[in-house]
């Protein structure tokens, strides 16, 4: 491997994404070797949290609780440690080995022995950075933050490696070496695996919270979280959150880390390799096995169809000529596997008469009528069976079978005609759809027609045109309240064009008249013809004053004037 890339490794998202596949394709027996370590332990602090934080007797039974929650932990560890042997059996391509007493018992205590450590490695390496208040402390409370992956890595990897037959210190220096592999990847892969989990426990806090809310609805239990569900945010919230989250984050931070110490290992071992050529063996197993398989059925097919004469009758004596055994008995004789007995001589003689390609071509021509005979054979004895009750009287007389011959023979030779035409027809009408020219199509955008009914349009969404368009077809409807709105719409538009106004959501009509006094004093008859309009338009929109067609012309010849001035 090269340097640079041993450095790195492989890339982050490759690995979690492999990761995940191994966790979604592992047996039920795997996931079951991880939850039972894991639930045990989860519930265990769940309870502890509950009962340490509100329980008023705590104090009298903390010596207790403490231990039961040590002895969860190392159990947890335990089969986690026996998870990440399968998952590295799984990766490897070989089933899982069984385990001994003696390794059962190495891999514990040698969790034991290494796994407590990391309750207070962990927290000297987080929480210097949380705590620190003062920010002249800050850079050096940054300090033991850096050694977080390290650490987390080198615990990773103890449980990855444990397998019980290394010593704890063989296992301990291995995991130190992991851990100090490729620390680009490590911490990518830390903060990539953090944030999903923290996706994580935001979802699992809403589902949470929604619960009593669903419950109610469909099984109408009523409780005091429904009239405030926020009364659920406390701690033991927050830890059983934790705990979900930790249930479904974990066994791919596991997995992630196995998969780190296998590849580490096998730069060494190369038994990533063995893995893909195992792969690629079961496969080519599978492929010799079906090929295998499809032969000795086309071959007993063959002797069976040979064996047999049409009718369903052995045969006799009376029914093979004399001539026909001789030549079949030739024939036999000739065959490649009889060819040892006869003189080297007459072999190469044989063989120097016709050159390479004739002799090439001759094999595989009676090869195919080999095959065709066969497949022929076949399916007369097919066909004798499925028609034995339908057979002529004249069938019995004829004892070789060659009118079912010939009638499958046509068959098959109507087949091809039918394949051969309906291929010359399709090739046809490709060879026809090519040489007609395709024309174009024009396509044209259709601009959404607004609302004039709600309040909320406004006179950008249209250009002027499209809004004086709007306001005639309204007009010719009829429609003379949103003709005379499209209209004074289609000003807006004309003057936010020519920058006097600018079209906003919340000014009203007088804050565009005051708009257009501000910057457009040097045009005093467009103010005027603009406040017209705007006291026609207030009159007419939110006012009770009739409407005519006389009026609405007038205002759309004022919006013409607004056009032209200036």
């Amino acid at each position: 491997m090269k340097p640079a890339l041993r450095q790195q490794g492989s890339g982050v998202f490759d690995l979690i994404e492999e990761a995940t596949q191994l966790v979604r394709t592992a047996s039920a027996a795997t996931l079951a070797v991880y939850y039972a370590g894991t639930i045990p332990f989860v519930l265990g602090l769940l309870f502890f949290w509950a009962d340490m934080s509100r329980s008023p007797f705590a104090y009298d039974h903390l010596a207790e609780a403490s231990l039961s929650m040590g002895l969860l932990f190392l159990w947890m560890k335990f089969w986690q440690a026996i998870f990440a042997r399968r998952i590295r059996a799984q990766r490897a391509a070989r089933p899982p080995q069984a385990l001994k007493f003696r390794q059962v018992a190495r891999i514990f205590l040698a969790q034991t022995m290494l796994q407590p450590f990391a309750l207070f490695l962990y927290p000297q390496s987080i929480i210097p950075l949380l705590s620190s208040v003062n920010a002249y402390l800050l850079p050096l409370s940054v300090i033991p933050v850096l050694s977080f992956p390290w650490v987390c890595a080198f615990y990773q990897s103890v449980t990855a490696l444990d397998d019980g037959v290394e010593s704890r210190r063989k296992l301990f220096i291995k995991s130190w070496r992991q851990a100090a592999l490729w620390p680009r990847q490590n911490i990518l892969a830390l903060l990539i695996l953090t944030s999903f989990a923290f996706y994580v426990f935001l979802n699992w806090a809403v589902v949470c919270l929604s619960l009593p809310g669903l419950f109610k609805m469909l099984f109408g239990i009523d409780s005091v979280y429904v009239e405030s569900p926020w009364s659920m945010l406390n701690s033991t919230f927050f830890i059983s959150m934790f705990g979900l989250t930790y249930l479904c984050v974990d066994p791919i931070l596991k997995t992630f880390y196995t998969l780190r110490c296998f590849y580490g290992e096998s730069l060494e071992s190369g038994e990533d390799l063995k893995a893909e050529l195992k792969q690629f063996a079961s496969a080519a197993s599978r492929v010799v096995a079906v090929l295998l398989i499809f032969s000795a059925t086309l071959f007993s097919g063959a002797v069976s169809a040979a064996g047999t004469v049409p009718g369903g009758n052995p045969p006799t004596a009376s029914q093979v000529s004399s001539q026909d055994l001789d030549r079949a008995i030739n024939q036999t004789i000739h065959e490649r596997k009889f060819t040892w007995r006869m003189p080297r001589d007459t072999i190469e003689d044989t063989n120097t008469r016709e050159n390479f390609l004739e002799r090439f071509f001759d094999k595989a021509g009676n090869m195919l009528r080999k095959w065709a005979r066969a497949v022929l054979h076949w399916i007369d004895e097919l066909l004798n069976k499925l028609f034995r009750n339908w057979r002529p009287s004249s069938y019995e007389s004829n004892s070789s079978g060659y009118g079912w011959i010939l009638a499958v023979q046509l068959l098959l030779w109507a087949l091809v005609a039918v394949v051969a035409s309906a291929l010359a027809i399709f090739l046809y009408r490709v060879w026809r759809n090519r040489r007609k020219s395709r024309s174009a199509i024009k396509s044209e955008a259709i601009t959404p027609v607004p609302d004039l009914a709600d309040e909320n349009v406004r006179a950008d969404e249209l250009p002027e045109e499209g809004w004086m368009k709007l306001g005639r077809e309204l007009l010719v409807r009829g429609e003379l309240r949103l003709a005379m709105r499209a209209f004074y719409l289609a000003s807006l538009s004309h003057l936010a064009a020519r920058h006097l106004i600018s079209i906003a959501r919340f000014k009203s009509n007088r804050d565009y008249e005051r708009e257009l006094r501000r910057r457009g004093h040097s045009f005093p008859e467009l103010l005027l013809i603009f406040g017209e309009n705007i006291s026609a338009f207030e009159a007419i929109w939110y006012g009770m004053h009739d409407v005519n067609f006389d009026l609405v012309n007038q205002f759309a010849g004022n919006v013409e004037r607004i056009k032209s001035t200036g």
